[in-house]
């Protein structure tokens, strides 16, 4: 099985393993050409990367100022309004009061004029049922005819 090697066959075996050594240094060389490269590129991303971030987290700062801002905003229109309608609840609430106190005050100026009525109004009655009884005794007892 096994036969004896001759020395063109070492030598060319010995150039196959050196082309193939070349040829690994050559793939090395190439590796670690790939791999500056993508060390280069892994670094620019991560540049990129950190530079969007950089300009997402400036403009979250500005949402957030601008949100801020119109809170502040809404916050100053909502205390006007709200003023604004207490101010109204309170003009409105004292004319109410004013039209209360008025109508309470005609109100007792109807009563006492009822009184008034109510008075004059039983005078009547009793001057018209005196009447009637002085018209009705000289009828019964003075007006009989004379025999």
């Amino acid at each position: 099985m096994t036969e004896p090697i001759t020395r063109s066959e070492l030598s060319q075996v010995l150039d196959a393993i050196q082309g193939m050594q070349a040829d690994v240094r050559t793939m090395q060389a190439a590796i670690q050409a790939i791999d500056k490269k993508l060390d280069i590129h892994i670094a620019t991303s991560s540049e990129k990367f950190q530079r969007l971030e950089d300009k997402i987290d400036a403009v979250e700062a500005k949402l957030e100022q601008r949100i801020n801002a119109v809170e502040a905003k809404l916050e100053q229109r909502i205390n006007a309004v709200e003023a604004k309608l207490e101010q109204r609840i309170n003009a409105v609430e004292a004319k109410l009061e004013q039209r209360i106190d008025t109508v309470e005050s005609t109100l007792q100026d109807i009563s006492k004029r009822q009184a008034g009525t109510d008075a004059r109004l039983w005078g009547f009655l009793v001057a018209f049922l005196v009447a009637t009884l002085g018209l009705l005794t000289k009828l019964l007892f003075f007006d009989l005819p004379r025999p």
